[in-house]
């Protein structure tokens, strides 16, 4: 152990002094200098901390990365080409231990950044949140919405569409239907077409929604927003939509408390809070939406987004969310310096620093690439898969293997929702720091070591 950290600290310090760590440090403290100032947003005090968020935690994430990319790929192939190596490997010092020693000392050096990032975007933002604001709507939203951990809980789509869907399927067959595709296709278009009427609400009509599932509120009588962007069909001339809502028993579906009556404009997000005593039991939460327009209007309210009806509530608070925001950037850090380790055992300083970059460019853009496999599709036909009739078998192998070799940035990114105020699930951080930091760990501990106490270091002469 006394190996290990005694080269952990050679590597802290050979950071430090690497000019080009430095560089993006120093592009990294103007940057962060810099945001508070210029950021102007939807010109709101939320705006501002919003786009502040957004723009200095994306940035750290970026340029530490890069500075662990180089780093990572510098420091074990920058000792073999001056030879330095030979002092170490003449020592009784295993090359596991030269490994494990430089892995942590990177890692000890971007945790420090981080935190020192961290304790900056943190000081800014609480300057941000100070600023005045002009609307009491806007002071709540920062309040209420940005400053806060909530958790974000859609409706629950009910379970008997596809029994609906099957039936009916076998109701067109019996009548003597032919479908030109299989039978999980023409399932799935109906159960689609099934959700879409359930989204509708015809003129003087109510529905309830379910939502099931949802973590308690840590105050009984916790306020909570609801959120909803729904669209008239067909469109009212006045282009403002009239919704009722009112929140219902979950477990015998009575109508609780009075109802709100809202009067918006259409395909925009609106919200409002409601009093949640009582609302949340066993998990459970549900609404009701009336559309109180008169049947001779026949304006139905439709939710055609994918995003279209959330409740949110409080369960923690912003500086949690934060610490476990930077928490899995650093997990991401963590790994990009095991890769790099990884590719120096084998390779030269500039093929480590293309190997890695395009393993961080792979994991940047996962969902492109699971998208252009057609692993998100979800009716499949020979026309819409990008490998006819053969996709189901390509994808039985192509995509469990990219999911494993290359973990999803876009899915392991906590800022997205500290930004929008909604709470980072433990289950979030931990799939995060098993995808991440532990693959990162076995991926050096194991093929890099294996590779690297086979490698000569030096040439044998006679």
């Amino acid at each position: 152990m006394r190996n290990i950290l005694a080269i952990a600290r050679l590597t802290f310090w050979e950071g430090v002094r690497m000019r080009i760590v430095l560089v993006f440090v120093i592009v990294l403290v103007f940057v962060m200098l810099r945001l508070p100032f210029t950021v102007r947003g939807d010109e709101t005090v939320a705006g501002q901390l919003q786009t502040f968020l957004d723009y200095s935690l994306g940035a750290t994430s970026v340029l530490l990365g890069l500075a662990t990319v180089f780093l990572a790929c510098a420091t074990l192939t920058s000792d073999i080409k001056s030879m330095t190596i030979h002092l170490v490997v003449a020592k009784p010092v295993s090359r596991f231990e030269i490994l494990v020693g430089k892995w942590l000392g990177i890692n000890a050096l971007m945790l420090l950044l981080v935190i020192l990032c961290g304790g900056t975007i943190y000081g800014f933002a609480r300057l941000v949140r100070s600023r005045p604001a002009e609307f009491t709507r806007d002071a709540v939203a920062v309040r209420d919405v940005v400053w806060r951990a909530r958790v974000a809980a859609t409706p629950t789509r009910p379970p008997e569409l596809e029994a609906a869907a099957r039936e009916w399927y076998q109701s067109q067959l019996n009548q003597g239907q032919r479908f030109a595709t299989d039978e999980r296709f023409v399932v799935a278009q109906r159960v689609k077409e099934l959700e879409r009427e359930w989204r509708m609400i015809p003129p003087g009509h109510l529905r309830i929604y379910l939502f099931a599932g949802l973590i308690p509120p840590r105050e009984a009588d916790a306020a909570i927003q609801v959120r909803y962007r729904a669209r008239g069909q067909p469109m009212p001339l006045t282009e403002r939509l009239k919704i009722d809502f009112a929140f219902a028993d979950p477990d015998t579906l009575q109508q609780m408390g009075v109802w709100h009556q809202t009067e918006e404009s259409t395909g925009d997000w609106h919200q409002f809070l409601a009093h949640g005593q009582g609302v949340i039991k066993n998990g459970q939460a549900a609404l009701i939406v009336g559309n109180p327009t008169p049947l001779t209007s026949r304006i139905a309210v439709y939710f055609d987004q994918d995003e279209w009806l959330e409740l949110l509530y409080n369960i923690g608070s912003f500086e949690e969310n934060y610490a476990k925001t930077l928490l899995i950037i650093w997990a991401r850090l963590a790994m990009l310096s095991a890769v790099g380790l990884f590719f120096s055992v084998f390779t030269t300083f500039p093929v480590a620093c293309f190997c890695v970059l395009t393993f961080y460019t792979i994991c940047v853009g996962m969902p492109f690439w699971l998208e252009a496999v057609g692993a998100e599709l979800e009716l499949r036909t020979d026309d819409l898969d990008p490998y006819g009739r053969f996709g189901p078998a390509v994808r039985l192998f192509l995509v469990p293997i990219m999911r494993f070799a290359f973990p999803n940035f876009g899915e392991y990114n906590g800022a997205r929702l500290l930004i929008d105020g909604k709470y980072i699930p433990g289950e979030l951080l931990l799939r995060s720091l098993a995808h991440t930091l532990v693959y990162g760990t076995l991926l050096l501990v194991l093929p890099g070591w294996l590779i690297f106490r086979r490698r000569e270091i030096a040439e044998v002469t006679a």
